[in-house]
């Protein structure tokens, strides 16, 4: 049976799917009590993964269920799966025990700033040696670097910022002719005239976000690197100003 802390841990699972779901507005009673990422909202399949897997852990195929969370929730910024890897890791569930690798998935569940999760990793801080925490640093940066809350907020910015850009000229299959932007779904249905205006503010919030919500200071990263993040928000930043500056 789960220790009563993790258990708690688990009952919060509504408010972690809510924060994902929510994207740039809360559309949940639960979402408002989460801290929300400004995310893709999360799509049926995804939540037919986030059940199944729940239901193959529960059933105590943890090496099946260990796969689901590190491979496929994981690495779409669900803190739900990121916690539960680090718990597998830490109890030696579907694999074997690694304290090192735990607190490294401890800690990046725990960076949008939820109580249970942040309780849960400084637990597990207090009980490791300063070698056992050095190492976990390394794994961190790796996974924060990869599928933290800024490199997947970075990923969604760029890709908006490459639909911007695009937005001069037609967007018919075949057609030559230039003029004012439409854009087309797949079935030939428009998407509607303040498509574009709803990219820009997506980008703003979700560039907010990166100054407000994503700690970089307490990582365990060096000034080259550290500038290297500044350079890229900054680019990021005056590409939209570019854009707004062409397209008024």
């Amino acid at each position: 049976m789960l220790p009563s802390r993790d258990l708690r841990i688990l009952k919060t699972r509504l408010a972690f799917i809510s924060g994902l779901l929510a994207g740039l507005l809360c559309v949940s009673a639960h979402a408002q009590g989460y801290r929300s990422f400004p995310g893709e909202p999360i799509d049926q399949r995804t939540r037919s993964i986030q059940e199944r897997v729940e239901a193959v852990y529960a059933a105590g195929d943890y090496k099946r269920a260990l796969l689901i969370y590190e491979k496929e929730l994981a690495p779409i910024g669900d803190k739900y799966a990121q916690y539960m890897v680090g718990y597998m890791h830490l109890n030696a569930e579907g694999v074997p025990q690694d304290r090192v690798e735990a607190l490294a998935w401890y800690r990046l569940a725990a960076e949008r700033g939820e109580p249970l999760i942040e309780q849960t990793r400084d637990e597990l801080i207090k009980s490791m040696t300063a070698a056992e925490i050095a190492a976990s640093d390394a794994t961190f940066r790796e996974l924060w670097r990869t599928i933290g809350d800024r490199a997947l907020v970075m990923e969604l910015i760029e890709q908006d910022l490459r639909t911007l850009r695009a937005q001069t000229g037609t967007r018919i299959p075949g057609s030559s002719a230039t003029g004012p932007a439409e854009i087309y779904r797949p079935s030939g249905e428009p998407l509607g005239p303040n498509f574009y205006n709803d990219i820009r503010q997506r980008l703003e919030a979700r560039m907010a976000y990166l100054d407000t919500k994503v700690e970089i200071k307490d990582l365990a990263i060096d000034a080259e690197e550290l500038q290297k993040i500044r350079d890229q928000e900054a680019e990021a930043k005056a590409a939209l100003a570019s854009i707004e500056r062409a397209n008024p």
